[in-house]
């Protein structure tokens, strides 16, 4: 495979899970799948692609992973607001789910910027390791 290839298959896969969570309409796993199945594809044909699709792909776990412990978390909260409005009827208990809308917005966030800048430095030929990733892939 030549240069050029490499490159643009590199950045196809750290775009990847930016496709895959939007098509999937964020879901959990869609930006997983995406990823999985580029790295799976290609992973033989270049030691880059293979490296950049093990770093994307454990990015994108640590992201869904992120996604249902923020979810989890909005659930535990919203639940101990219900069982208080239910025994104490005290509807200003404090707790707005406003401040909960974009939860999932705010990972797709994290997740676009990375992605990003992996797509740059997989551009230039260059390995990016994603922060604060887990390690899973290996």
């Amino acid at each position: 495979m030549n240069q050029k290839d490499e490159r643009t298959w590199a950045v196809i896969i750290s775009l990847g899970g930016i496709i895959g969570m939007t098509i999937g309409w964020f879901s959990p796993v869609g930006n997983i799948i995406a990823v999985l199945i580029l790295w799976l594809i290609k992973r033989d044909q270049s030691s880059l692609l293979n490296a950049m699709g093990k770093e994307a792909l454990n990015f994108q776990i640590t992201m869904s992973i992120l996604v249902l412990i923020v979810n989890f978390i909005f659930f535990i909260l919203s639940a101990m607001w219900t069982f208080s409005t239910f025994f104490w009827t005290s509807y200003s208990s404090g707790f707005h789910f406003s401040a909960f809308k974009g939860r999932n917005n705010i990972v797709f966030i994290i997740n676009l910027i990375f992605s990003i800048i992996a797509a740059v430095r997989a551009n230039n030929g260059e390995l990016y390791r994603y922060p604060f990733s887990w390690r899973i892939v290996k």
